[in-house]
């Protein structure tokens, strides 16, 4: 049976501890390097809408939308209009010239995301401005964006469409 010889000097057990760190170190950045590899990169928010997905009744309506935001997101906002009247209801500041104009900073209230990375469905409540009409059934123009965010980086997804308001 062979026998071992092992050394206790200090300089013996100083590079045995140094060469154990050594192998510990370049284990656990393998582990760390693998797991960070499975962390999927953070992507910009994406919105999808269906037309005749908005309910008008009287001075509230219902605006439904899908959405989708990467895992790590650390903010989110949405915000939601729908104004309906004549004129081009698609440039900014048309507000002005809205006959009906509701939106979520009227409703102040922020809906809770789940970032996950997968499809999800958000129905939100927009309010009527007080020196607007109330919705009519008909066309409208619908503004649905949504806000991400990690760290610094703040991306942006709209769906900005024409839809057919139904009342409820």
């Amino acid at each position: 049976m062979p026998r071992f010889l092992v050394m206790t000097t200090p300089r013996t057990r100083t590079l045995l501890a140094l060469g154990a760190a050594t192998l510990l170190g370049a284990q656990l950045a393998g582990a760390t390097s693998a797991s960070a590899a499975s962390v999927k990169p953070w992507k910009a928010p994406e919105v999808s809408y269906t037309k005749g997905n908005v309910f008008a009744h009287g001075d509230s309506a219902e605006v439904r939308a899908k959405y989708r935001c990467s895992p790590g997101t650390e903010m989110t906002h949405v915000w939601v209009s729908v104004k309906q009247g004549p004129g081009d209801l698609t440039q900014e500041g048309s507000s002005a010239i809205a006959k009906a104009y509701y939106d979520t900073n009227v409703a102040g209230t922020e809906p809770v995301l789940t970032c996950d990375g997968k499809w999800k469905f958000l129905t939100t409540t927009v309010l009527r401005h007080t020196d607007k009409d109330a919705l009519q059934a008909g066309e409208a123009y619908v503004q649905f964006c949504l806000y991400a965010g990690r760290g610094e980086v703040v991306e942006g997804a709209s769906y900005n469409r024409m839809s057919t308001i139904k009342l409820a």
